[in-house]
């Protein structure tokens, strides 16, 4: 159903990819709605597009160089990395595919919290510089943290 890699980058790939993120002059965007169907008073996030469309959307698309490589991509639909905030409780978002097609899915967790990603009822810790593979036809959802101020995840959708 799902794979678990943890330590997937070697911590000269791993650090600049983290400090660039997490500072406070990289370019997040205000989403609206994280999944459809979502509550929409909490039901948002910070995005920022690194591949859409065929197209590379981010000046900082090099930084993800390591980890494409490593995943042996034929070919990237869309890379997108989330940034939630903490909440009091955590919070679930709805059950979903990232496409309507059939494609693989890397989640790779860029910091350490106690949000999640859950397949059912099996959950996946948000550990960092770990990736969570898996196909598009499983069902996923998040969960914010309560002990962190941010979660941060790199979402890859290929083939």
């Amino acid at each position: 159903m799902f794979k678990v890699k943890k330590n997937f980058l070697t911590p000269e790939e791993y650090l600049p990819l983290q400090t660039r993120l997490e500072s406070s002059d990289f370019p997040w965007y205000f989403q609206k709605l994280s999944v459809k169907g979502g509550d929409k008073k909490f039901d948002f996030h910070f995005g920022h597009n690194f591949y859409v469309n065929d197209n590379i959307h981010s000046e900082h698309f090099s930084l993800l160089k390591p980890i494409i490589n490593k995943l042996k991509c034929n070919s990237l639909i869309r890379i997108k990395a989330n940034l939630t905030l903490i909440s009091p409780t955590s919070r679930k978002s709805g059950p979903h595919h990232d496409q309507d097609f059939d494609c693989k899915i890397a989640l790779y967790y860029l910091n350490t919290n106690n949000g999640y990603t859950g397949f059912g009822k099996e959950k996946v810790e948000a550990v960092e510089n770990t990736i969570v593979l898996f196909n598009n036809d499983v069902k996923h959802y998040s969960t914010t943290c309560t002990n962190k101020q941010k979660r941060i995840t790199i979402n890859f959708n290929y083939v």
